[in-house]
């Protein structure tokens, strides 16, 4: 099941989640259904050593955080 992030209409709560392919996903704020998909980006690899920046420090995760889960995944509150 792919992981796609996704911004809601009705209420604009932003979260992410496991989506089947026959499943129609839910807004885990208001329940609504029209939502908007949004553009993923895929970590690249980086050099290791002793002055490489963590991978988290370039970008933060989609609730503004390191741990780069989305409002709703548990990692954000």
């Amino acid at each position: 099941m792919p992981l796609y992030g996704f911004a809601c209409k009705g209420c604009g709560h932003m979260f992410q989640t496991l989506v089947r392919s026959s499943d129609v996903p839910e807004c885990p704020a208001c329940g609504s259904t029209a939502l908007e998909q949004q553009l993923s980006l895929i970590a690249s690899p980086q050099k290791g050593g002793a002055d490489a920046e963590p991978a988290c420090a370039a970008g933060a995760g989609a609730c503004g955080n390191c741990c780069g889960m989305g409002m709703g995944m548990g990692g954000c509150g």
